[in-house]
C-alpha cells in the first residue's frame, strides 16, 4: 500500500505540474484580455473627449465670428456718432456704442475662458493618449509572450502526460479511478497527508480509529469529510511534532 500511495503522490505531482503550466498561460491570457478591455474603454473615452473638444472649438469660432461682427458694428456706430448733429440721435448712438462694447467685452471673456478650457482639455487628452499608447504596446508585448509561452509548454505538457500515463500503468486500477474521480471534483491535491490526526486537505480532525487505521497503511484511506485520499508520513509527523515542541 505504501508503494501505491507513493505512486499516486508522484502521479499527482505530475498532474499538478501540468496544471501549473496551463494556469500560468491562462492567467497571462486573462491579463491581456482584461487590459484589452481597458484599452477599448480608454479609446472610447478619447473619442468622446475629442468630440467635445471639436464642439468647443466650433463654439470658439462662432464667438469669434460674433466678436468680429460686434467690432464692425462698433466701428460703424462710432463713425455715425461723429456725424450726428442733434442730441437725440447722439444719445441713441451712444447707447448703441455701449451695447457693442459690452458685447465685445463679453465675447472676449468667453473666448478666453473657452480657449483656456480647451488648452487644459488638450493637455489631459495628450496625457491619456500617452497612457493609451503605452498600454497598447504593453498588450502587444504580453500577447507575444503569451503566444510564446503557450507554444513552449506544449512539449513539456506532452512529456508530463507521457510520464503520467506510464506511471498510471503501475497503479492499482481501483486506486487510480478513485484518484481521478477526486481530481475531477476538487481543485488541487487529491492525495494529502494526515498530520496529528488532521486532514491537511480540509483541516478537519479525523476519527481516532480512522487515524490509527491510516498509520497501519494496510488499505486506501480517505478523509470522511472531503473524501481526499490520505497518507501518513512518519518522518513528516515527527518533524511537525518537533517544530511544535520548539515553539513551546
Amino acid at each position: 500500500m505504501k508503494e501505491q500511495l507513493e505512486k499516486l503522490i508522484e502521479l499527482q505531482k505530475i498532474d499538478l505540474a501540468q496544471e501549473a503550466l496551463r494556469l500560468d498561460v491562462e492567467t497571462r491570457r486573462q491579463k491581456v484580455e482584461s487590459d484589452s478591455d481597458l484599452l477599448q474603454d480608454l479609446g472610447q473615452a478619447l473619442e468622446k473627449q475629442n468630440e467635445r473638444m471639436s464642439e468647443t472649438q466650433k463654439l470658439i469660432e462662432s464667438k469669434r465670428g460674433g466678436l468680429e461682427e460686434a467690432k464692425k458694428g462698433l466701428g460703424h456706430a462710432n463713425t455715425k456718432l461723429g456725424a450726428v448733429t442733434n442730441s437725440r440721435d447722439y444719445a441713441a448712438l451712444e447707447r448703441e456704442v455701449e451695447t457693442f462694447k459690452k458685447s465685445i467685452a463679453q465675447a472676449e471673456t468667453e473666448i478666453e475662458q473657452l480657449s483656456s478650457a480647451l488648452t487644459e482639455a488638450q493637455a489631459g487628452i495628450d496625457k491619456q493618449r500617452e497612457e493609451y499608447e503605452a498600454l497598447r504596446a504593453e498588450i502587444e508585448k504580453n500577447q507575444q509572450e503569451v503566444d510564446a509561452a503557450a507554444a513552449s509548454i506544449e512539449d513539456r505538457v506532452a512529456e508530463l502526460q507521457a510520464k503520467a500515463a506510464e506511471l498510471a500503468k503501475s497503479v492499482n486500477p481501483q486506486y487510480l479511478a478513485r484518484y481521478r474521480f477526486i481530481r475531477s471534483k476538487r481543485p488541487g491535491a487529491a492525495v494529502v497527508s494526515a498530520s496529528g490526526g488532521t486532514c491537511t486537505g480540509c483541516h478537519m480532525k479525523l476519527q481516532p480509529q480512522a487515524f490509527i487505521q491510516l498509520q497501519r497503511q494496510n488499505s486506501l484511506e480517505c478523509c470522511q469529510n472531503c473524501q481526499r485520499i490520505l497518507y501518513y508520513d512518519a518522518a513528516e509527523a515527527e518533524a511537525l511534532h518537533a517544530e511544535g515542541n520548539n515553539k513551546i
